[in-house]
C-alpha cells in the first residue's frame, strides 16, 4: 500500500511540476497576440485557438497534481471537526460514492470522445484548422492520472480508517 501511494504521488507530482512550465508558454503565445493584434494590427489566424488549447492541457493534465496536493474544493464543515479515524471514513464514502463513479463515466466517455476523434483524423474547423486529436487525448490521460490519483487517495483513507493517523508521505 504504501509503495503504491508513494509512486503515484511521486508520478503525478512530477507530471504536474513538469507541465506546470507550460504556463509560460501559453504567457508568451498570448503575449505575442496581444501584440501582433494591438500593436501591429495584423492579428495570428492561431494564437487563440493554441492558447485555448493549452490552456485545457494544462486544465486537464493538472486535475491529479490538483487532488495531491489538496486543491479541489472540500466542504469544511464536519471534515475539519472530526478527528483522523472519521476522516478517512468520510474520505472512503466520499470516494465511493461521488469520485470514483465520475471518473468511472469521465474515462468511459473521454475513451469514446478519443477515439472518435483519431478515426477521423479530427482537425479543428477554423482557418488555421490545427489537428485537435491530441488535444482531445489529453483529456482522457487527464481522467486516467485523476483516477490513479484517486486510488492513492483512497488508500490514504484507508490509512486513516486504520491507524487513526494521517497518512505522511
Amino acid at each position: 500500500m504504501n509503495t503504491a501511494i508513494k509512486w503515484i504521488d511521486t508520478f503525478n507530482t512530477v507530471i504536474g511540476k513538469v507541465l506546470s512550465f507550460t504556463v509560460y508558454l501559453l504567457l508568451i503565445i498570448v503575449l505575442y497576440e496581444i501584440v501582433s493584434r494591438k500593436i501591429f494590427g495584423n492579428p495570428t489566424i492561431w494564437g487563440f485557438e493554441l492558447s485555448y488549447m493549452l490552456y485545457g492541457f494544462l486544465f486537464m493534465m493538472g486535475y491529479a497534481y490538483a487532488l495531491k496536493s489538496k486543491s479541489h474544493v472540500n466542504i469544511d464543515i464536519f471534515y475539519s471537526r472530526a478527528n483522523p479515524r472519521k476522516q478517512g471514513i468520510l474520505d472512503i464514502i466520499g470516494y465511493l460514492v461521488f469520485f470514483f463513479p465520475f471518473i468511472y463515466f469521465g474515462l468511459k466517455a473521454s475513451y469514446q470522445f478519443t477515439i472518435q476523434s483519431w478515426q477521423i483524423m479530427e482537425h479543428s474547423q477554423s482557418t488555421w484548422a490545427p489537428p485537435v486529436y491530441p488535444y482531445k487525448t489529453t483529456l482522457l490521460i487527464g481522467f486516467f492520472l485523476l483516477f490513479l490519483q484517486g486510488i492513492s487517495e483512497f488508500l490514504k483513507a484507508i490509512y486513516k480508517v486504520k491507524t487513526g493517523e494521517m497518512y505522511e508521505s
